[in-house]
């Protein structure tokens, strides 16, 4: 038995099992905990892995209901685990002490004590599949990102559109997804099972319609990640790892980056060990993709930090072929200011979203804030908002057929712009 658990109980109690279980707090920062049990009452430690910053838990197992305290060294509650211990799996919510932050916590027993890393993004992939429908092509771009949630896009060929996809990977490798219309709207519920992750059959309903693609896997890229945290402080990144060496090797510097500045942030409040501080410096940066083909890769970086109002965003737009980032200069002829066209685009149709009329204050932050990334799609370019907390992220969609007459012949997204 693991002497550290057996010595948090009284001296002469008869501890029945001790056990260690590994598992990530939101599916993200790895910790180890390590219980024991006398019968009725639970004792143990709770350890971050990266940090190896370690508290004690105190509490009771009834059945499978799991009730603990953590504690810091000097005794302290820092937060409360309330959840199962069903089998070899532990599925519970941590909060702090005083119930103002929480997260989900799923662990599952490890044979073996060990306090190396293991990659946070081991379980996380970006798969792109294809097929033939109604005698045109989809292209269907999924990742699975946090606690099992999926998101990415589907284009139809046959309905000249592109559809942002919401939805969640069940245990079984069952997936429910909804594909949206711009401003949120469902346009159809998506269900198949990835089992068989090179083929599978995916349902369509939407407006009464049903429809079934046969998706076939194209590409599978993993999703790098970066994740650290201790008592006061804890910071995440995701971002997709495309086959393309000078592609990652810029969004490698750019999560560094990232990194690097919460470190600083975190240095510089320097937050003693209390109840109080207790994960109060966070942050957070994740992806989105938003075209994937076989010469472009597109989507977006967001950062998020709890010590600033605003997040903070990215777009990127890889040519494959190169590895380099397409900018205005490369799809635009020279004298055609596109920002300042996209500007005034922008500007004509802000209005026709329907938070534009019903929320004066949606209306006030969009005047201020513009869209000031864009990204490639295959119907058009996509301009976007930074990702807001209440109103989320929004985008206009500039169709092709506009921007045709100012792209230069050369430019690296013919075969997109018809």
């Amino acid at each position: 038995m693991d002497t550290a658990v057996v010595r948090l109980f009284d001296p002469g109690t008869t501890v029945q099992w001790v056990r260690h279980f590994r598992g990530r707090l939101d599916d993200v920062s790895e910790v180890l905990l390590s219980l024991g049990f006398d019968g009725n009452r639970c004792r143990g430690h709770l350890t971050y892995i990266e940090s190896q910053e370690r508290f004690v838990l105190t509490g009771t197992l009834e059945g499978v209901v799991l009730i603990l305290n953590e504690s810091d060294a000097g005794g302290l509650i820092t937060g409360h685990i309330t959840g199962t211990l069903q089998g070899e799996q532990i599925e519970a919510e941590w909060t702090n002490a005083v119930h103002t932050l929480g997260g989900s916590l799923e662990a599952k027993e490890a044979k073996v004590k060990s306090l190396v890393p293991k990659p946070c993004g081991e379980n996380k992939w970006v798969r792109r599949y294809v097929a033939r429908w109604n005698n045109g092509r989809i292209d269907l771009t999924l990742a699975r990102v946090n606690n099992n949630l999926l998101n990415g896009y589907l284009w139809i060929e046959a309905d000249n559109k592109t559809y942002a996809i919401k939805g969640k990977i069940f245990p079984d490798d069952h997936y429910e997804i909804q594909a949206l219309l711009p401003g949120g709207k469902t346009a159809a519920h998506l269900q198949g099972s990835l089992k068989n992750p090179q083929a599978h059959d995916c349902a369509w309903v939407g407006s009464g319609e049903k429809r079934t693609f046969k998706l076939a896997q194209r590409s599978k890229l993993p999703v790098g990640c970066l994740e650290y945290a201790n008592y006061v402080s804890s910071y995440d990144m995701q971002y997709p790892r495309p086959e393309c060496a000078e592609c990652n090797s810029t969004l490698d510097r750019r999560a560094a980056e990232w990194v690097e500045q919460c470190k600083t942030t975190f240095a510089a409040q320097k937050k003693p060990h209390r109840p109080e501080n207790r994960n109060a410096l966070r942050a957070s940066g994740w992806y989105e993709v938003t075209c994937w083909t076989e010469t472009l890769f597109c989507g977006y970086l967001t950062f998020a930090e709890s010590w600033k109002d605003k997040t903070s965003g990215m777009s990127f737009n890889f040519d494959l072929r190169t590895g380099k980032e397409i900018s205005f200069d490369d799809l635009f002829n020279r004298g055609f200011n596109a920002k300042e066209w996209f500007a005034e685009y922008a500007r004509k149709e802000s209005p026709k979203m329907t938070k534009f009329a019903a929320d004066p204050a949606f209306r006030e932050w969009l005047a201020a804030e513009g869209f000031p990334m864009f990204t490639i799609r295959r119907d058009g370019l996509e301009l976007s908002t930074v990702f807001h907390p209440v109103y989320g992220q929004h985008s206009i969609i500039v169709p092709y057929n506009l921007l045709k007459p100012n792209m230069r012949r050369d430019n690296p997204i013919a075969d997109l712009v018809k």
